[in-house]
């Protein structure tokens, strides 16, 4: 189990959570000990076929002992830009299956939801079957969450700000997460599909004007390792005069590890309690 602990060694599997995060191009894991300083641990998980993706997945799967053992909690986040929000005043559980026909018509793959209670809102999304099969079939009462839920709480439980509006930019390899907050509310996520710098550029500042929020006051946290990171924030300083880069707040576990190659979402989970 070396390859994804490094010279770490699992004591406690039983207090220990396992997260599986999965999406179209890659998966990666993260495991650590709440109680245990410095026990955080993350991978990816390279797949030979950047289009096939599981079957590495199901490789390390049937090789590695690491998958087999007790695990305190088992989290699947999965990252799909196939999902929608609604609010829990429309939501309703038993007409579960004509929200997910009417919305997610485009049937894709299995249909999920999460709820974000923090936003008062469910995510509807879509994830490969045969992935959420195998997952259910290999994991001893697996959770399932949308990627957007721990940036959506973490952004409106952890970092506060009064009497302005925020909007989060989120730097994806093949796109760009936009979620925009006014105090404790939510009021817009969306996923814009783009690979370069013009066009993440263009779709920040169409959701900025849309929304109406004010250059001088409101702020910009932009997250991500896109290779274009530092140029970007370099060219929105001409429109946008509080830009920021905030990082996961401390937790005993993060102690002494770095996280700058852990997505944002991911390192957000634990501290978001979903």
């Amino acid at each position: 189990m070396d390859w994804i602990m490094k010279d770490q060694t699992i004591n406690h599997p039983d207090r220990s959570i396992l997260t599986i995060y999965t999406g179209p191009e890659k998966f990666s894991f993260s495991l650590y000990d709440p109680k245990e300083r410095g026990s955080y641990s993350y991978t990816d998980l390279a797949a030979n076929n950047p289009n096939d993706a599981f079957s590495a997945f199901k490789e390390a799967f049937f090789e590695k002992p690491l998958f087999s053992l007790p695990f305190r909690k088992v989290l699947i986040l999965n990252r799909t830009s196939n999902f929608i929000f609604v609010p829990h005043s429309f939501y309703k559980e038993q007409h579960r299956e004509k929200f997910l026909h009417f919305l997610l018509s485009d049937q894709q793959g299995m249909a999920l939801t999460c709820s974000v209670s923090s936003a008062k809102l469910t995510v509807l999304y879509q994830m490969p079957e045969n992935v959420y099969q195998f997952i259910l079939r290999s994991f001893d009462k697996p959770e399932f969450i949308h990627y957007s839920a721990p940036l959506i709480t973490y952004f409106l439980e952890k970092v506060k700000s009064s009497n302005v509006r925020r909007m989060v930019v989120n730097l994806q390899e093949k796109g760009v997460d936009i979620f925009c907050f006014s105090e404790k509310t939510f009021l817009l996520g969306n996923y814009f599909p783009c690979q370069n710098l013009s066009e993440t550029v263009y779709f920040i500042l169409y959701t900025w004007k849309q929304l109406q929020l004010n250059q001088t006051n409101d702020y910009l946290h932009i997250i991500g390792n896109a290779v274009f990171k530092e140029e970007l924030i370099h060219r929105l300083t001409s429109y946008l005069q509080h830009i920021y880069c905030p990082s996961i707040l401390p937790e005993i576990y993060f102690e002494g590890v770095n996280t700058d190659k852990v997505p944002f979402e991911l390192a957000a989970l634990p501290s978001c309690g979903l």
